[in-house]
């Protein structure tokens, strides 16, 4: 017997061996099959994470139409009635942002690319002028690379360059509107029949996992969508306020486009700490067909509400829902966008938030244990 154990160890060793042999033969198939697998998944994905956010609006429309019935043709009607009014909202608010900026950036960017020929006749006279300064004109080799050929040939190159990151560009532009639409048809789906599709997981993980696992998963699971809940509020309260305080900050200094730009810093404040770096991007272009001092100027401005903002206000209001304190708040953002970019941006701080409150209850518990032990 203890033979037979034996030889079944070494038979499943060289199983082991040789699946692990064959993955690193065969890991760039793996590694495509997986990210086909992936892709496919996207508009799932996507759909997941809408149908999350909306459901924010869509329990709150919900309270406050008709709350008390529950038969009729009112409480038939409330999910999607709310479903329609969640969707009015968020349009409503990104129609007016867009209304209020778009329009504006277009008209600043063309501006600037009517100005580029005199720009370039410009810069080339100064670089020629700092060259005689210098005494670099007599090196044959900075001059032969300041002269219209070489900069033609670099500009041709540039061009090149551009022209295929821009149709790259607009396919994943595509691929992801296309996405973006099979996601809103799944989040409307789930939304109108969230209560059966949490009956039916339940009732497959009870069929096939122990009951206390059930029930501890079912614990992370409302601990996770509490805390994803009330940052994605907190996120919207603190782009909010960020966006009237520009707004008023840049009214009162006389910035040109001032509603504009608070609607622009308003808008990329939902994304977490870096937003406000993106619409100030925005504004400085706007800015810039004005007057440049003027630009200078939001720059100042944008900077001085930044620090506030992310030294007081944010750490106060998103941590404070979610119960992380501001400095795990700063260390799950910078963690967050290392490992995955925007996404690991946006999910970092509910998700820190979520393994923080998981764990301190966690070493309570056993704490207590420990002093209840004789």
């Amino acid at each position: 017997m203890e033979k037979f154990k034996y030889y079944k160890q070494v038979i499943w060793a060289i199983v082991l061996a040789g699946l692990m042999v064959l993955i690193a033969l065969r890991i760039s198939d793996i590694g495509e099959a997986l990210r086909t697998i992936g892709t496919a998944f996207v508009p799932l994905i996507l759909g997941g994470c809408i149908a999350f956010v909306l459901d924010i609006l869509v329990v709150r429309y919900e309270r406050w139409l008709w709350p008390t019935k529950r038969t009729g043709w009112k409480e038939k009607i409330r999910r999607p009635f709310s479903i329609i009014l969640s969707f009015l909202t968020v349009s409503l608010i990104m129609y007016f942002i867009a209304r209020m900026a778009v329009p504006q950036l277009i008209h600043s960017l063309s501006l600037i690319v009517a100005a580029i020929p005199q720009l370039y006749v410009d810069f080339q006279a100064w670089i020629y002028q700092t060259s005689d300064t210098l005494g670099l004109s007599s090196n044959p080799t900075i001059m032969e690379a300041l002269n219209d050929e070489s900069i033609v040939q670099y500009s041709k190159e540039l061009g090149t360059k551009a022209g295929t990151y821009i149709v790259n560009t607009m396919g994943d532009v595509l691929s992801w509107t296309f996405n973006l639409f099979l996601g809103l048809i799944f989040a409307i789906y789930m939304l109108l029949d969230k209560e059966r599709l949490m009956g039916q997981f339940q009732r497959i993980l009870r069929a096939y996992v122990a009951n206390p696992i059930v029930d501890r998963l079912n614990y992370f699971a409302r601990v996770a969508i509490e805390t994803f809940s009330n940052f994605f509020v907190g996120q919207f309260i603190d782009a909010l306020l960020l966006g009237i305080a520009t707004g008023i900050t840049l009214w009162l200094f006389d910035v040109s486009y001032a509603l504009t730009l608070a609607c622009v810093i308003g808008l990329t404040g939902l994304i977490p700490m870096l937003g406000i770096y993106i619409g100030g991007v925005m504004g400085v272009i706007i800015l810039l067909t004005v007057s440049p001092m003027e630009a200078l100027m939001y720059v100042v401005i944008i900077e001085v509400l930044h620090q506030i903002e992310s030294n007081f206000v944010y750490p106060k209001i998103v941590g404070n829902s979610v119960g992380l304190p501001g400095l795990w708040v700063f260390a799950a953002v910078i963690i967050g966008t290392s490992l995955s970019g925007l996404v690991g941006m946006l999910i970092g701080v509910p998700l820190a938030a979520t393994l923080y409150k998981l764990l301190r209850e966690d070493v309570s518990r056993r704490l207590a244990t420990q002093n209840a032990t004789p």
